[in-house]
């Protein structure tokens, strides 16, 4: 009996850390298409999507927005809100969304607000967070500046569906965006040095319950 109580001890020693050496880490899921529901527009330039990639294809602009002639943005003018349906094919699990954006003064590119919203048919949709932006010119920046551009972050989602709708809302005149950046959190089995030396002790204790007395 104290054989088999003492070898029982030692193998939940050894299991309980074989489970505690997991780490997580984030990995990238990507829709395979979106529409939105209003219409690219043109001011300096023209800021239009004709392929539909161009939120999804990882070329970031930068914070000013007019540099390389405005070629990396999505962009709406006098729009009170649109709506960026993203389909992912099938049912995915998303914990982050990231939407790249920039402002320049109140009076022209100004930071949107941001509305989360999951349907599994495309037709019910609901409503799962949002992220309030209020114009403040301390958010401005030159629109020739080269300096990499901030992202609007929705974090610690664990939702699960297949369409995600990001609705930006306007604050100013003309909402930009350049990337939408979904991610998964998910738990790898790579141990960590205090785990291996538990499981080295626990595996020890076990050999020495399994010699004949």
């Amino acid at each position: 009996m104290m054989f088999r109580a003492s070898f029982q001890h030692a193998l939940s020693a050894v299991l309980v850390t074989a489970a505690l050496t997991g780490t997580a880490t984030a990995a990238t899921v990507t829709p395979s298409s979106y529409t939105y529901d209003q219409s690219t527009a043109c001011g300096t330039w023209c800021y239009h999507d004709p392929a539909n990639t161009k939120l999804t294809d990882g070329v970031l602009g930068l914070a000013g927005w007019a540099v390389n002639a405005g070629n990396e943005w999505d962009g709406w003018v006098y729009q009170n809100r649109v709506n960026i349906d993203f389909d992912f094919g099938t049912s995915r699990h998303i914990d982050l969304v990231r939407v790249g954006t920039t402002q320049d003064n109140l009076g022209d590119v100004v930071l949107p607000s941001i509305e989360l919203y999951i349907s599994n048919d495309k037709s019910t949709w609901t409503f799962v967070t949002g992220l309030t932006v209020p114009p403040d010119s301390a958010h401005n920046i030159d629109p020739f500046s080269t300096a990499p551009h901030d992202f609007l972050t929705l974090a610690g989602l664990g939702i699960d569906a297949r369409y995600v709708r990001v609705g930006a809302i306007a604050n100013g005149p003309w909402i930009f965006v350049d990337e939408v950046q979904f991610q998964s959190r998910t738990t790898q089995p790579v141990p960590e040095p205090a785990a291996l030396g538990l499981l080295a002790a626990g595996l020890a204790s076990l050999a020495g319950t399994r010699r004949p007395r």
